[in-house]
């Protein structure tokens, strides 16, 4: 028997060190059969808040590989040019 983890959003997760913010997520069936979630979501990093975005994920594997490519251009930026253009491309 396989076991389920219900959350009521919002709830938190962390990936790759970083706080995110899930908001919402709903689930939507194509004609084709394939089954997709929409999740609104909002990174935290180092205290800066993104703005609310939505992923297109199949899984909950999808998620976090998607939320990891998302928190892996924040670095970057934080990396290349600061905390300042962290805030003002994010927010």
């Amino acid at each position: 028997m396989e076991s389920h983890t219900l959350q009521i959003p919002p709830f938190y997760v962390e990936v790759d060190g970083v706080r995110v913010q899930i908001l919402e997520s709903s689930k939507r069936t194509l004609v084709t059969g394939d089954t997709w979630y929409i999740v609104s979501c909002r990174i935290i990093y180092k205290g800066i808040a993104s703005k609310v975005f939505p992923l297109f994920v199949k899984s909950e594997e999808d998620l976090v590989n998607k939320l990891k490519i998302e928190i892996t251009k924040i670095k970057f930026i934080d990396y290349a040019y600061g905390l300042e253009e962290v805030k003002r491309v994010i927010t």
